[in-house]
């Protein structure tokens, strides 16, 4: 019996021929980021489908997991937040709340290492922790088939491996599972057919051992290229830059946490101009809430010894104007763009330092923001709205956004997550001529082992 059937299936951005997969096959669609791919999953999780098909059969009430689910569920969260009206932290609702069948799946939840996150709110959750979370969602309903959105996106190197061996566990147990990917090492080995999008089109579907090296090719070009030169930096800032090395960051015996519950702890740390620092570790281990506390986005940058741009915190500052000094791209900040406003208005947003434009802007700054956009291979996107944009380019036109302003540091939180092989590549290779040219300081989180660089000249590993 026929698992999936889809005979010319035609939207605003993808024309499918024909596809059709069968039980006993594990399939991975492989894709570039404006490929088609997104369209695709969309259209095979039953997401939307705004076009004309011959014929669309599709899996009946699929498990689910995309980007979009999981900026859903924070954006509910969201409305639940009653911090305001107490004295701490709200941590939101528990993680074991989103799961079914528990007991069932221990063995995954174990495996996964979030049993003991069970009892965690969802905002006291890392990136990683919450993308696992969603993904065990659907999995603990007991559903037959799941559709999942680069699997592996967010996840520490051992997490991934445990996904990996879990996912082909419910493969083996019969259930049918669709996974797509921007990048080719992240396509499972026991994988057995592959479809590989381009162009709106697919380019190739079969078994996964017989696939043209011409078509692996097409995934492998990047949507934009760029260095540091030729980017947003004139002369007279490339000279002035660096001629010392102030302290930028100064944290001793830093701590943080949510509640009775502690992150990290014991953490010094000093960053001074032009030490471009790596910071590792697996989900949970205090990466990004390291870098919420140094950016002022946690309470406890005001009870540590903290030093930030030669002004210490909790003496009466403005954070503004610390952030004036900083270009900052994380989780957090892409959760929290949730205003409406077109993609030129977010990279403009960025020279002030606020989620959304509210002021009028000078005719030299808009073109300085439509460079930016020319410089992505966006320039005809200025007028769409940020929201209708794909994961990816939302991640993109926020790196844009942190570097408009020409920042003394560059604050990056797993950057580059949602990001393609080729794309990825660029946005280190620019950060890497960024290093070279003395252009700003980066802190750089992130635990893809393909991402360390020799520009960065320290490296903080964290842990549990």
């Amino acid at each position: 019996m026929t698992a999936m059937k889809i005979i010319q299936a035609r939207t605003d951005h993808i024309f499918i021929d024909h596809f059709e997969t069968l039980p006993g096959q594990a399939w991975t669609i492989l894709g570039t980021n404006r490929s088609g791919i997104d369209a695709f999953f969309d259209l095979v999780s039953q997401k939307t489908f705004s076009g004309t098909a011959q014929e669309l059969s599709l899996p009946e009430s699929p498990g689910v997991v995309s980007f979009k689910d999981q900026q859903a569920v924070y954006e509910s969260e969201l409305k639940k937040d009653q911090t305001d009206f107490m004295d701490r932290l709200d941590p939101g609702t528990p993680a074991g709340h989103f799961l079914t069948n528990v007991r069932q799946y221990a063995d995954l939840i174990q495996a996964l290492a979030m049993t003991d996150s069970l009892e965690k709110g969802f905002r006291q959750l890392s990136t990683g922790q919450t993308r696992k979370l969603m993904l065990l969602a659907p999995i603990t309903k007991g559903v037959s088939c799941l559709v999942i959105q680069c699997p592996f996106d967010g996840l520490d190197t051992d997490s991934c491996k445990e996904l990996d061996r879990a996912l082909f566990q419910l493969f083996s147990r019969g259930i049918q599972i669709l996974i797509f990917v921007y990048n080719p090492a992240d396509i499972p080995s026991w994988t057995t057919h592959l479809g590989i999008m381009a162009n709106g089109d697919l380019l190739y579907q079969g078994p996964a051992d017989q696939v043209p090296k011409t078509c692996l090719a097409r995934t492998s070009r990047p949507d934009f290229q760029a260095t540091a030169r030729d980017l947003i930096f004139g002369p007279e800032q490339r000279s002035s830059r660096i001629s010392e090395k102030p302290e930028l960051i100064r944290l001793v015996h830093g701590r943080a946490g949510y509640g009775d519950q502690q992150v990290f702890t014991d953490l010094n740390l000093v960053v001074r101009q032009g030490d471009h620092t790596l910071v590792t570790g697996p989900n949970g281990s205090g990466k990004s809430t390291l870098l919420q506390v140094i950016t002022g986005d946690h309470p406890a940058c005001y009870t540590n010894d903290l030093t930030v741009m030669g002004i210490r915190r909790g003496t009466g500052e403005s954070i503004w104007d610390i952030k004036q000094k900083m270009g900052i791209v994380s989780s957090d900040l892409h959760r929290n763009f949730r205003v409406p406003g077109s993609v030129l208005a977010c990279i403009l947003s960025g020279l002030f330092d606020s989620i959304g434009l509210y002021r009028q802007v000078a005719a030299a700054q808009k073109r300085l923001a439509m460079e930016w956009l020319g410089r992505l291979g966006m320039e005809k996107s200025g007028t769409v709205p940020f929201r209708e944009l794909g994961y990816a380019d939302q991640r993109l036109i926020l790196i844009a956004r942190a570097l408009i302003k020409s920042p003394q540091l560059l604050v990056l939180d797993e950057p580059t997550q949602g990001l393609d092989a080729p794309n990825r590549s660029a946005v280190l290779n620019f950060l890497e001529a960024v290093a070279k040219e003395h252009l700003a300081t980066i802190l750089y989180v992130s635990h893809r082992e393909d991402e360390f660089r020799n520009f960065f000249c320290r490296h903080i590993q964290m842990k549990k």
